[in-house]
């Protein structure tokens, strides 16, 4: 079942059940206004039928048992021994209103002695003064002496037929109210989830493809625009993930087949007797220092862009690492950022290490600051050697890139890596060329309170 049938079926559903909850409310209140009219009308009869016995032109309030104790309504307390039940006189004509049905009869110790219309003979004789409802007539008695009582029914069938009907009317109702407002969810609900079937179609051409620069249109509002935007984000780290691993096994493949080969061919040359034991294990230990280097920046640029972070002190991890390249340090003694120690020492070590290579009589100085807002450790290493072309600075971060007419030997990684971990730690890399020679590598890392 789909979610737009679901969603129709649910409003549907629950318009039925508003509209079921109002219309018994208004049942209930309906139906008490009815009985509580047949019931007014009820004793009005009575008191109509008691006026005529009593001699009366108009009706006698009948004693009600929530709220009369008393006893006999008549005025007159020899009223029974006026009325003579063998008076030849005829009984009055039936005091009923128009448009009702209702009738009387004078009972004692269980005869009928009297009888006003033709009294239905569904209705039991009773001398309760409850009001009761059976077989379409409502009747209850007034007690007129120990063994007399008067009894009246009522019909109540035009008020049973009301009530039904009103039955059936809030059903329909329901029924019809229900059907429209499923047909209008059907339709609103079409142009409300047109982002959310974009997003189905995307799910399935990526799944069947495998293209990840597909995207979802931004169309929508809340959280339908919400769910396209994290989708298309998603997407995007998906795609980003896949570049750094096909580049990371393009580069590995590329770079890690020349230190296999230099020492395949040592290795040959050992066993044909060209060369000693002693030069193919130097040569093969400086290869495996070679390779695990390149292995550890390789790894450093496939990152996602998440480091271990953890309270650490960057002021000494940089004299730390200048003590162990034998140069000076600047800076304070203590700054604590959250951070990447591995990937910062790194780091530090590729900088120093490109400053010894490409100026090797230089001096190199170690620098940690602040930036002049404070969100920002700088981590600067400064040399007084040649510095770099305008074109070869521009291009200095790019994987294995290398200045035109370069000899020393290298992989073109180190500030890459470095741009990298950077990068991790909302940061950037800056170079620049100092006056009158020199270079400056800043890494800039943002400080964030100790995790």
């Amino acid at each position: 079942m789909s979610l737009r049938l679901r969603l129709t079926l649910f409003i549907a559903v629950a318009i039925a059940l508003a509209l079921l909850a109002q219309g018994f409310l208004g049942y209930a209140s309906f139906e008490r206004l009815q009985m509580s009219s047949l019931e007014r009308e009820l004793d009005a009869y009575l008191g109509r039928v008691a006026g005529q016995m009593e001699g009366r032109r108009g009706s006698v309030r009948m004693p009600r048992p929530d709220r009369d104790n008393n006893g006999l309504p008549f005025s007159s307390p020899n009223f029974m021994e006026r009325f003579r039940l063998d008076d030849p006189r005829p009984i009055p004509l039936n005091p009923t209103q128009p448009g009702s049905i209702a009738h009387a009869r004078l009972v004692r110790e269980g005869q009928v002695l009297r009888e006003w219309g033709s009294f239905p003979n569904q209705v039991p004789l009773s001398s309760s003064p409850e009001t009761r409802l059976e077989n379409n007539w409502l009747f209850r008695s007034v007690r007129l002496s120990p063994e007399v009582y008067l009894q009246a029914v009522v019909e109540a069938s035009q008020v049973r037929a009301s009530l039904a009907g009103y039955q059936q009317t809030v059903l329909f109702t329901a029924l019809v109210v229900a059907l429209l407002g499923a047909l209008a969810a059907w339709l609103l609900s079409g142009p409300a989830l047109r982002p959310l079937r974009h997003l189905q179609e995307t799910t399935r051409r990526v799944a069947d493809s495998g293209d990840l620069s597909l995207r979802v249109p931004p169309e929508g509002s809340g959280e339908l625009r919400h769910l396209s935007q994290t989708f298309n984000q998603m997407l995007g780290r998906l795609s980003a993930f896949r570049q750094r691993e096909t580049e990371f096994t393009r580069n590995a493949a590329h770079e890690l087949r020349t230190p296999l080969t230099a020492m395949r061919l040592q290795l040959d040359s050992q066993r044909q007797g060209l060369a000693t034991s002693e030069e193919t294990l130097s040569v093969v230990q400086e290869e495996v220092e070679r390779m695990t280097h390149l292995s550890e920046s390789l790894l450093t640029l496939a990152r996602e862009g998440r480091g271990q972070q953890v309270g650490l002190n960057l002021a000494w991890l940089a004299q730390e690492v200048a003590q162990k390249a034998g140069v000076p340090y600047r800076g304070p003694d203590r700054l604590e950022i959250s951070g990447d120690p591995f990937l910062l020492r790194q780091a530090l070590e590729n900088l120093l290490s490109n400053s010894q290579k490409y100026a090797p009589h230089a001096t190199i100085t170690v620098e940690l600051g602040r930036s002049s807002d404070g969100q920002f450790a700088i981590l600067s290493v400064s040399d007084t050697g040649p510095g770099m072309a305008p074109e070869v600075l521009e291009r200095a971060t790019e994987p294995f890139y290398r200045a035109p007419g370069t000899r020393i030997s290298g992989n073109g990684l180190g500030l890459s890596v470095v741009t990298r971990v950077a990068e991790v730690h909302g940061g950037r890399l800056v170079l620049e060329n100092l006056e009158p020679q020199g270079l400056k590598t800043e890494l800039w890392i943002r400080i964030q309170p100790p995790a």
